[in-house]
């Protein structure tokens, strides 16, 4: 009896306490839903266009929950897919979402999916992942004509101040062939004593061979022809007004004497820089030769260029466009542009710059030259560290962008310093330079950018929509070529979007800092293309129509 009792009040007791324990909802929440939930604490996350990871907040209590992918490529991987108890009080968990990298031209979406399973419903989250490059638009109009452009090239090594660093053939073949950079300008310094005229010689018809063309600058005009004058207080050589025929006989003798050896010139200049001390010339006085001597030497059939002042200085330049009977027999405007050209925050180098780009609309269908500039900025400093010239950025924030801008102000040529330096186009064997001798620079690389896709052309109008990339373009004789070439100086690699119809054909080489004229991958129609354009970078592009 006493033990059908104690069963009894066991039983009741069970049943009272599972009672208990359904109603406050805590120990099973199958029976109540109320307090159950589990979703997603956003609805949109951004994803960049890399490979990337992600946290995510998942507010959860009392449910069990799992996760699931939309369709799409973005997700990688999601860790943990699954979470959550019946009895798991409220709290806030963290997942991680691994995205890769979107490597197409358009922005894409996918999305995550979340079940409640205790309430069967479900919240989502999109992710937004941005396009591998953010598109610029480049238009080119053919109907815009600019300059004719004849090329590039730089100062054939002179022997009489080069003796050790002088220039060898497979050197210049590297430079100027076929298979080369592309470079098609030699410069050639005339030298006072002519029995040094030949050591020049073999080189000139080699650039002539591979299609090049030569001119000659004299420096020094001679101590026979020469008296020594004072200018603002420094002693300076000058040529006697007495002599200026027998000056233009010197320089007639120097273009027979390369004709002879089967080197035709193409130019040849008054004098480099007649505002120093190589040979110091007046304004006036640069006038006065062309207008008396200019016909004859022009009679050799080798174009005359003036007045190749070191900084193109409107008081040497201004003369000879002033005067009409200089003008006529002047058929290259040629200058430097030391002194500052490309910072336009100064008023003086912005000054100079408009006076520089505003020759040509002065010209009457002739053509002006930059023949000489370099960049050696710290070369003197001891650390190397300050080495300028070196490092990849500071060439193309200085020789890059500097034949950009005389390219949009209307320059036909541009003629970099010596060709083999530490800071020229061409490493030689100074400690400095910044590659072995006889390997081409960044410099050399900036350079032939513009050799290969911009020598022989005519430069048509070209814009942007980013104003960190800047971009210039050409078209060939015969219209059935046009080239770009296209600065990024921003920190951000970008999509270069092209609009013209009747493209067969697009192609395109890239400088960066780790890579050297390198083949670029392009995709795109007849009518519509990209091109990928790195972050501190120059590139050249070629649709053949």
């Amino acid at each position: 009896m006493k033990k059908n009792l104690l069963s009894f009040y066991l039983i009741c007791l069970i049943v009272m306490l599972s009672s208990c324990s359904g109603g406050d909802d805590i120990a099973n929440n199958t029976g109540n839903k109320k307090k159950a939930y589990a979703y997603f604490e956003k609805t949109e996350m951004s994803a960049t266009a890399g490979a990337s990871e992600y946290s995510l907040a998942i507010d959860w209590a009392y449910s069990k929950w799992s996760i699931t992918k939309g369709d799409g490529d973005i997700i990688k991987t999601i860790t943990p897919t699954t979470g959550g108890m019946l009895d798991g009080k409220p709290q806030t968990v963290t997942i991680k979402v691994a995205c890769n990298a979107n490597t197409g031209l358009n922005e894409r979406t996918q999305t995550i999916i979340l079940t409640d399973e205790v309430n069967n419903t479900t919240t989502k989250i999109t992710i937004r992942q941005e396009a591998a490059m953010s598109i610029v638009n480049l238009s080119i109009n053919t109907s815009q004509k600019h300059q004719s452009v004849v090329g590039f090239g730089g100062m054939y090594n002179p022997k009489i101040w080069c003796g050790n660093n002088l220039i060898n053939l497979s050197q210049l073949q590297s430079m100027y062939g076929k298979d080369g950079l592309g470079y098609n300008i030699l410069r050639l310094m005339i030298y006072p004593n002519e029995a040094d005229w030949s050591a020049d010689v073999e080189a000139a018809k080699a650039v002539q061979q591979m299609g090049g063309i030569v001119f000659a600058c004299p420096w020094d005009c001679t101590t026979a022809l020469a008296e020594t004058i004072s200018v603002n207080g420094r002693d300076v050589k000058h040529l006697k007004k007495e002599n200026y025929t027998a000056y233009a006989d010197h320089l007639i003798r120097y273009i027979n004497y390369m004709k002879g050896q089967g080197v035709n010139l193409h130019a040849i200049s008054v004098q480099n820089e007649p505002d120093m001390d190589f040979t110091f010339w007046y304004p006036n006085e640069v006038v006065d030769f062309v207008k008396a001597e200019g016909q004859r030497i022009r009679n050799t059939g080798v174009l005359l260029m003036s007045p190749e002042a070191c900084g193109t200085q409107p008081q040497y330049t201004d003369p000879i466009i002033n005067d009409a009977e200089a003008m006529a027999q002047t058929d290259i405007i040629a200058g430097h542009i030391y002194q500052g050209f490309i910072d336009l925050d100064y008023s003086y180098v912005k000054n100079r710059h408009d006076y520089i780009c505003s020759l040509y609309s002065r010209l009457s269908g002739k053509t002006w030259w930059m023949t000489e500039h370099l960049f050696n900025d710290g070369e003197k400093e001891s650390d190397s560290s300050k080495w300028l010239f070196q490092k990849w950025n500071y060439v193309l924030t200085h020789l890059a962008k500097e034949i950009h801008m005389t390219m949009e102000g209307n320059c036909s040529a541009y003629v970099y310093w010596y060709l083999k330096r530490f800071y020229g186009l061409m490493g030689d064997n100074d400690s400095r330079s910044p590659v072995s001798e006889g390997l081409i620079t960044k410099n050399g690389y900036v350079l032939s950018h513009y050799a290969k896709y911009a020598a022989n052309t005519t430069r048509i109008d070209a814009q942007t929509s980013d104003t960190n990339i800047k971009a210039t373009a050409y078209i060939n004789k015969s219209g059935d070529k046009i080239t770009i070439v296209a600065l990024n100086f921003g920190n951000e690699s970008n999509m270069l979007s092209i609009d013209y119809p009747g493209v067969k054909s697009v192609t395109a080489e890239e400088t960066t800092e780790k890579r050297d004229m390198k083949s670029v991958t392009t995709e795109g129609s007849e009518s519509k293309f990209y091109v990928p354009i790195s972050a501190q970078s120059i590139i050249s592009i070629r649709l053949k129509l």
